[in-house]
């Protein structure tokens, strides 16, 4: 290796380690100018591209340095929008259109099943012994020839109106045929065979309730029905609270479907949950609320009402494919939209039922004896004269007037056996212990046996005990009785007569809150007597009905004992 050689092969192995080396090199951007001045630009009007013909010429490429070429706006071509297969408006009701779409993709699996239903349809069943049978999706190639014989016996009986006992999958199976033999069924006798069904077999198998009151949903829209008409309000209820489209259920926007519908999902609090909601008060629960419901919305003008001024219903859209879970050929699946009024998506609606409700719950508690209440949120005021005279009737308890009644003379009972308040005297105390003292000696001549008997020492000086005198100045004053509500009857007083004003300067005063005074108010009166004392009506504290007798005399046995002191 010559010297030259050895030499760039040094300085190859000294590159190997120069890192600076692998890094590309960087772009050395020109510095901007500082340069503010304004400049002037002159565009030119753009010519039209015009062959030598007259006509439109193509644009020019787009790698064209001189020309940018930006293409005209066209209209939106009206047959690219998807025009629905079939479009009507429901009449009285919170749907105001249903526009229905045939699905894009046409699949064949389920052809053999229309085939078979549409071949059976007419069928009429023998009977014969019962044979289980399951399937996820059952279908009739499915079964064996004592099970299909078993399935078009229970029909036959379904079909006259007698549900036998049977398996989950025969349920599924019928409603399966039900859906896709629409050419062959009366949908009007579809939709009552749907809800039957479901009725028939919804508590022996709580599955049902997932999937037909949807079914029977998209059933209706399809074939253009209305709600059906036999549900009673425990039934109806379980349909809307198993379907998306909940305000289809109501089969009107005014009167007692309305209502029915503003308390099953329009509401926050359901009072069929409620603790006091016993087999025994069941009835007095449903109609008061019914009523009290029916009164506000009569009271406030219906429908077009102030009831609706409050909360104002939303119109809201919803697109689903219908008969979602169960088996549809292709030639019945469709796909639906629709727009209607909406009773549970509006905040505001849904606070003031909720407020109605629970103002109606806590009169009955009252009605029953029951001191514990439900908080309210804000209920306007001319909402809260309707429920007060329809739910007059409501009044307290008398067997918890009673009660009441007959503690009080208890507690008058026993002050006369209290002792009587006299103030600390010497000469008192001194003959006190006199008399105790002999009676002790008595006690203990009348019991001791004679040849142990001794006559009680007289206690000397010495024994004799500390003066009072020589008590804490303290423990010399009376011990006024008081309650933890002592520091608050300003407070009490002011939400007894309701105003606001005093209540605002008392807060000052102590400087609090209002609404922090009246939540340690409630938290003393919870200790106390097991319930709160104050709620809000309009922004000002007033004291419960139930207590406004016992808030008076709360304060009137302050006030003497602050006169005794």
């Amino acid at each position: 290796m010559d010297r030259n050689e050895q030499k760039r092969r040094e300085e190859e192995l000294d590159r190997f380690w120069d890192i600076d080396a692998l890094i590309p090199p960087r772009k050395i951007m020109p510095t901007p100018s500082s340069n503010t001045d304004t400049v002037e630009i002159l565009v030119e009007k753009e010519e039209k591209n015009v062959n030598s013909n007259g006509a439109q010429a193509l644009p020019p490429r787009k790698n064209d340095p001189e020309r940018y070429y930006v293409p005209p706006h066209k209209p939106i071509d009206a047959a690219s929008v998807k025009v629905p297969d079939e479009e009507y408006t429901p009449q009285g009701s919170l749907i105001h259109t249903v526009r229905i779409f045939k699905q894009k993709t046409n699949y064949q699996y389920y052809e053999a099943f229309c085939a078979d239903a549409a071949r059976l349809y007419a069928v009429h069943g023998v009977e014969c012994a019962h044979m289980p049978f399951f399937s996820y999706v059952p279908q009739y190639s499915q079964m064996n020839r004592q099970q299909l014989e078993w399935y078009l016996w229970w029909r036959e009986n379904f079909r006259n109106g007698t549900a036998l006992a049977t398996d989950y999958s025969y349920l599924l199976l019928y409603a399966y045929e039900v859906i896709n033999l629409k050419d062959l069924m009366d949908p009007l006798e579809g939709q009552t065979m749907l809800c039957r069904l479901w009725l028939s077999y919804r508590e022996l198998f709580h599955q049902l309730d997932t999937y037909l009151p949807e079914w029977i949903c998209d059933y209706s829209l399809l074939h253009h029905l209305t709600p059906p008409a036999d549900l009673d309000p425990k039934e109806l209820s379980a349909a809307m609270s198993h379907c998306a489209l909940k305000e289809f259920y109501v089969a009107s926007d005014e009167g007692d479907s309305l209502v029915r519908g503003l308390l099953i999902f329009g509401s926050n609090y359901d009072y069929h949950k409620s603790k006091f909601y016993v087999p025994e008060l069941k009835k007095l629960f449903d109609v008061t609320v019914l009523g009290a419901m029916t009164a506000v919305f009569d009271g406030t003008g219906g429908r077009e009402g102030s009831l609706f001024q409050f909360g104002t219903p939303e119109s809201t859209r919803l697109v689903r494919d219908a008969y979602t879970g169960a088996l549809c050929a292709s030639t019945v699946k469709r796909k639906i939209a629709v727009e209607y009024t909406s009773l549970s998506c509006t905040h505001s609606l849904r606070l003031l039922i909720t407020d109605i409700i629970k103002y109606t719950e806590n009169r009955i508690r009252g009605h029953i004896g029951v001191r514990a209440r439900l908080g309210i949120y804000a209920l306007p005021t001319n909402i809260r004269a309707i429920l007060d005279e329809y739910l007059k009737p409501l009044q307290t308890n008398q067997r918890f007037a009673t009660a009441q009644k007959k503690k009080e003379e208890e507690q008058v009972y026993e002050r006369l056996y209290d002792l009587p308040k006299t103030a600390l005297s010497l000469e008192n105390a001194s003959k006190i212990e006199q008399t105790s003292w002999s009676t002790t000696e008595r006690l203990v001549e009348a019991f001791a046996e004679e040849e142990s008997s001794a006559p009680m020492p007289v206690p000397s000086a010495a024994d004799e005990p500390t003066p009072i005198e020589s008590v804490p100045a303290t423990m010399k004053e009376a011990d006024v009785q008081s309650t933890p509500l002592t520091p608050y009857f300003d407070f009490i007083e002011a939400a007894v007569q309701a105003d606001g004003d005093a209540q605002k300067q008392i807060a000052l005063q102590k400087g609090e809150l209002i609404d922090a005074i009246a939540d340690r108010i409630n938290e003393l009166a919870a200790e106390q007597m097991g319930d709160v004392l104050l709620e809000e009506r309009d922004g000002i504290y007033c004291v419960l009905e139930d207590y406004l007798e016992w808030a008076i005399e709360l304060m009137l046995q302050g006030k003497d004992d602050e006169d005794g002191k």
